[in-house]
């Protein structure tokens, strides 16, 4: 009788851990739509945000927008309220669409209890031109051919076939980008970079994080100064149609046999150079304690 108490103890026991590990969640969206015209930008502020960003239908003069807000509780009335933190507001100031999903509170208010997240989905017409900060969370922005500005802290940030040109600072949030074109200026901090079928001229600045890169024959000049990280460049020529300046201090340097790179040594640096012809775009890399691998 008495391990028979103690079975229906441990049930009840784990019936109740299982009742109140049960997350209630509770959402409230909101769709608008925003008048665009030519020469207007569209600036994008979010937080613990999961954003998308696309390209309109052909023709829009239009800017789309949908929040979907939640709050996760194991008690329904603590996400109801804690939902009411979530303000969302848009708005056009001269020449800006603003649109912003933030966590507000009253003065004195305690914090909420419940995990509050957004997902943000904005339909740009061509040719708009966007910026983007988002803090704990992620972004992927795709097919779109106005210029793109990017603050991500904490981001995770997906790129799939920007046209417009790229400029991006991020840190602890590592960016994976697919065919990007335009100009490309990219500077992060403990963040891992990987970019492939790469388009247009592009500079790097990193520090902590790995980069590594796919050209494609469209890849115009590229500058890359990266701290504590290793640099894999994968071409795809062979030899590789580019004049290379490398730099390696406190590292190590790996290059293809053919075509014959010269190497030099000074100390704890080495550099390995390749001309090939003035009209070839230049791949300029240094690397501070770091690998440089050209394959």
């Amino acid at each position: 009788m008495k391990n028979i108490l103690f079975v229906l103890i441990l049930l009840l026991g784990h019936i109740a851990m299982s009742a109140q590990s049960t997350l209630q969640v509770v959402t409230k969206t909101v769709q608008k739509t925003l008048d665009w015209k030519l020469g207007y930008t569209v600036e994008i502020n979010g937080e613990k945000a999961e954003i998308l960003i696309e390209s309109a239908l052909a023709g829009s003069k239009s800017v789309q927008v949908k929040a979907e807000m939640t709050a996760r509780h194991p008690q329904l009335d603590s996400a109801q309220l804690d939902l009411k933190a979530w303000k969302f507001v848009t708005s056009t100031i001269g020449k800006k669409i603003y649109i912003r999903a933030y966590i507000g509170l009253p003065s004195g208010q305690a914090l909420p209890n419940s995990n509050l997240k957004v997902k943000i989905v904005v339909q740009v017409p061509d040719l708009c031109p966007v910026i983007l900060a988002n803090k704990f969370g992620k972004a992927r922005l795709e097919h779109l051919t106005g210029s793109v500005f990017i603050l991500g802290e904490f981001c995770a940030l997906t790129l799939v076939d920007l046209k417009g040109g790229l400029r991006i600072e991020s840190q602890y949030g590592n960016v994976d980008g697919y065919q990007l074109g335009g100009q490309i200026d990219i500077q992060t901090k403990r963040s891992a970079i990987n970019l492939t079928e790469l388009r247009g001229n592009c500079s790097l600045h990193s520090e902590f994080g790995a980069i590594s890169i796919s050209n494609s024959p469209q890849m115009g000049n590229l500058f890359i100064n990266a701290n504590k990280g290793d640099v894999t460049l994968s071409t795809s020529t062979q030899p590789p149609h580019y004049n290379f300046t490398l730099t390696v201090t406190n590292g190590d340097l790996k290059t293809p046999v053919n075509p014959s790179f010269i190497v030099t040594t000074d100390g704890n640096t080495k550099q390995a150079s390749l001309h090939q012809g003035a009209s070839l775009p230049q791949v300029t890399v240094a690397v501070t304690l770091g690998k440089i691998t050209i394959q």
